[in-house]
């Protein structure tokens, strides 16, 4: 059964605490938690290059083992390809399927289905997904709106997939599509524009959300019964309001909301990244037989995977740099050297 067979992630040094943000503009500074900001010379690629430097390490086999490269990304190249540069940077056979996928945190997931798919049509033995963002919101938006500059944030995680080592195998998925788009980019926009935020929130993924994870869980296991709950976090306040309606028990809202893998008040919003590097969060404290459910959401659709841990988790723990190390080391900027860093402000020369 094909599954995870290492993972990595990268998260920038810099970090901006909320209340900040807030202060800058004359509104409420008690607002809890931080976001990663990126350093001036850190991109999508350089990011999703380290990511997958990790994973390689974590699964401890040579790049001349991995036959495709998938890079996703919401805020990467408009023409070019990143999974290219990987590919070459990384030291991969010039026979290696690279594939680009841009305008949705949901491409991770759908990168996945590929790879996976891949796999178990013999073309490929082993595969990287990468997620990799730089997000950047709309200056002023308030903390409730979505791609607020509160929540955009930066990372990248990495996936190597194939049959041989696992350490989470890949059990069942389900998938949904609707004609929701939610936030929209185009050439020459600096930020994205977005529509009514109640509106992406309930008709979009709350809805989205729920309904595929509802469709998984009916195919494998009733919710009480998964370990870990990881789902696409744009906002700490939908997130709740989606594990409430997938049946986690009122009394254990609380413990879900807090437990590996929720990282929207740690990081931020990480687009296409957020799901690896939730894995990564929860595989670094993985039990064996644990199970594992992901659900993506992202342009109107979502993809839900589950995954169970297995043995191999024990051999290969702390072989690269672990979530909690990249969260403690850090040094926090003020909100002009955000939004420089951010490149939403450059200097009058």
């Amino acid at each position: 059964m094909p599954g995870i067979v290492g993972y990595g992630i990268y998260l920038p040094y810099y970090r901006i605490k909320l209340s900040d943000i807030a202060e800058a503009w004359n509104r409420n500074a008690k607002i809890p938690g931080e976001k990663t900001v990126p350093a001036p010379d850190e991109t999508t690629l350089t990011m999703g290059r380290n990511a997958v430097v990790n994973a390689l390490e974590h699964a401890n086999i040579e790049p001349k083992e991995i036959n495709a490269v998938y890079f996703c990304s919401n805020s990467s190249m408009i023409e070019g390809s990143n999974a290219q540069d990987i590919a070459v940077a990384t030291g991969l056979n010039s026979d290696s399927i690279i594939a680009d996928l841009h305008g949705s945190p949901r491409s991770l997931t759908v990168a996945i289905q590929l790879c996976l798919d891949s796999i178990k049509s013999g073309s490929i033995k082993n595969g990287i997904v990468v997620g990799s963002d730089i997000l950047v919101g709309g200056l002023g938006t308030s903390a409730g709106d979505a791609a607020s500059e509160y929540v955009s944030a930066a990372g990248a995680g990495a996936l190597i997939i194939g049959n041989d080592g696992s350490i989470a195998d890949f059990e069942n998925k389900a998938s949904s599509m609707s004609g929701m788009k939610e936030r929209w980019r185009d050439l020459g926009d600096k930020f994205p524009r977005v529509g009514d935020g109640r509106f992406i929130r309930d008709v979009g993924y709350i809805n989205n959300v729920t309904r595929t994870g509802k469709e998984l869980i009916q195919k494998t296991r009733p919710i009480v019964e998964y370990d870990h709950i990881i789902l696409q976090q744009p906002h700490g306040t939908w997130v709740r309001r989606a594990i409430g309606k997938l049946g986690v028990p009122r009394d254990a809202l609380k413990v879900k909301l807090t437990a590996p893998g929720m990282h929207i008040g740690k990081f931020g919003d990480l687009g296409a990244a957020c799901i690896p590097v939730a894995l990564a969060e929860v595989l670094d404290q993985g039990k064996p037989e644990e199970k594992i459910l992901t659900i993506s959401y992202g342009a109107g659709g979502s993809d839900a995977f589950s995954w169970i841990v297995k043995p191999a988790i024990n051999e290969k723990r702390n072989r690269a740099t672990t979530v909690a190390k990249f969260q403690k080391y850090k040094e926090y900027v003020n909100y002009t050297t955000h939004l420089k860093y951010n490149k939403a402000i450059s200097q009058f020369t």
